[in-house]
């Protein structure tokens, strides 16, 4: 009963929680998940990167969309509206609108498509919503543009001379974030990753930048060693202040902020006079589904968001039964996906548990020590009423890659796959359900020759710039999966 009562979700809001939410349409301010911090602003929230209680850092209160939006937003372009919706968050005290729409309109020129995201229709119920478009083909460029030019004048307007940025990837979060930072004044850049258990071409996208600020760290070991060696130097709060650290992955707040902007835009361009839509989200660290959640409590018409995942299950398994366990991290042909632990779950929980930090950091803490979290019935009903969710193996990922080829011609990537299997298994009431469409299949040859077959392969052809990648020249790090082997390695490159 003990238990029960810890993990309960308030049913009471406190003073503090009633005057936010009695003013909902100012920005507001961030505090970590686990009450370990105090209330700072969007910019320190940003450059906090994961807070020092080992939380992550989550607005006070959720803003709701302007009067007449997002019908009224219809006629803008994507650059336009991913103002309106970031500037609920960023007070014009902390950036000027002028600077927020200059830093939003430089991260989006780098982008193949004048739509940046555009939805394609698969049938009449069924649409992509298209997120490679940008500089290395997947979806968190849409972010991690974004967070590079923001860090750049975050740094100048501090007058702060030098950030360490580390970050851990499975596959599209490095590349991303190396394209993100790259050259940019004040940064220097480490991303780890598990040496071996991403794509070649993934590989090849982080290794091939050669600037001086970027530095690749090749893990002997798999992507959870990396992002617990991450949050294990964060928590390090003198190594952490003496090389001003800061977060790339989807722990920082800004990469989940700029994430909701797509969601809107899809909204837009498929439903109209209100009526919701649905979304179905390829999913490991939660981040992405995450940015959906906060759209939609914003006020965007959503009936169903869908929790899809390859055979690291952790999160499937939650929704199903109720406890979140971790297992050994399985290789898929979703190398981006093979997460065991998801990092944004605790924003999700968090909000589930009435934003009651005492009761999420026990939670945590509990996961921590056993490996394991049992919600109570209140708190997996609150989730289930958010999420639905679904498990997509090797074989039916195939399956379906294969199937769509030949039905229109239209070649989804692996983890792309898993969000339309997982639409179709789950399915919605929705007149629309929209699938996260996170790469372009061009980073995934081997699977998507193995899906389609050798002849309708020798028919497409994968982007030049992917192809011109196995004759750049190329630089990593090998590295031992050990916290003080990375920390002395970073050190040594940064003296």
């Amino acid at each position: 009963e003990d238990t029960m009562r810890r993990f309960a979700p308030s049913l009471r809001l406190s003073l503090r929680q009633l005057r936010r939410s009695m003013s909902t349409q100012a920005a507001p301010t961030y505090v970590s998940t686990r009450g370990g911090m105090k209330e700072m602003g969007f910019g320190d929230a940003v450059l906090q990167g994961l807070a020092s209680d080992r939380g992550l850092m989550v607005p006070t209160h959720i803003p709701t969309f302007p009067e007449g939006a997002p019908e009224k937003w219809r006629d803008l372009s994507f650059q336009e509206l991913a103002y309106e919706v970031m500037s609920l968050y960023v007070p014009e005290s902390e950036i000027p609108a002028a600077d927020l729409k200059n830093i939003i309109n430089k991260s989006y020129s780098t982008f193949r498509s004048p739509d940046i995201t555009p939805v394609v229709n698969l049938d009449d119920k069924l649409s992509v919503l298209e997120l490679f478009h940008g500089p290395t083909f997947a979806f968190k460029d849409v972010a991690l543009q974004f967070l590079g030019n923001l860090f750049e004048y975050l740094l100048a307007q501090r007058g702060i001379e030098l950030m360490t940025v580390i970050g851990a990837t499975s596959g599209d979060t490095g590349s991303s974030a190396i394209h993100g930072l790259r050259g940019k004044k004040g940064v220097q850049c480490f991303i780890l990753y598990p040496d071996g258990r991403t794509s070649p071409i993934q590989e090849k996208q982080m290794t091939t930048v050669l600037d001086e600020n970027i530095h690749n760290i090749a893990l002997q070991g798999n992507f959870d060693d990396a992002q617990n060696i991450v949050k294990a130097l964060f928590a390090d709060l003198p190594f952490k202040k003496e090389y001003n650290l800061g977060a790339v992955n989807s722990i920082n707040w800004a990469r989940i902020l700029a994430q909701t902007v797509y969601y809107v835009y899809a909204y837009l361009r498929t439903s109209k006079n209100g009526e919701p839509v649905s979304f179905s989200v390829p999913t490991g660290n939660f981040g992405d589904i995450l940015a959906g959640f906060y759209a939609k409590k914003m006020g965007l018409p959503v009936d169903d968001l869908v929790v899809a995942t390859n055979e690291n299950d952790i999160l499937d398994r939650f929704f199903k039964s109720g406890s979140y366990s971790r297992n050994e991290c399985l290789e898929t042909i979703t190398p981006s996906m093979d997460i065991t632990i998801s990092s944004n779950f605790e924003r999700f929980l968090y909000h589930m548990a009435g934003d009651d930090s005492a009761a999420l950091s026990g939670m945590m803490s509990e996961f921590e020590s056993t490996g394991t979290l049992t919600g109570t019935p209140d708190l997996v009903a609150a989730c289930r009423a958010q999420m639905k969710s679904a498990m997509v193996p090797d074989d039916e990922v195939l399956k379906t890659i294969g199937d769509y080829e030949k039905a229109n011609g239209y070649v989804l990537d692996p983890h792309s796959a898993i969000g339309v299997a997982a639409a179709n298994k789950v399915g919605t009431d929705a007149k629309k359900m929209i699938s996260l469409a996170c790469a372009h299949w061009g980073k995934f040859p081997m699977a998507v020759e193995r899906a389609v077959g050798s002849e309708a392969m020798s028919k497409l052809d994968p982007p030049q710039q992917l192809a011109e990648l196995d004759s750049m020249d190329s630089r990593k790090h090998i590295v031992n999966a050990e916290i003080e082997d990375v920390r002395t390695f970073i050190v040594d490159q940064l003296a």
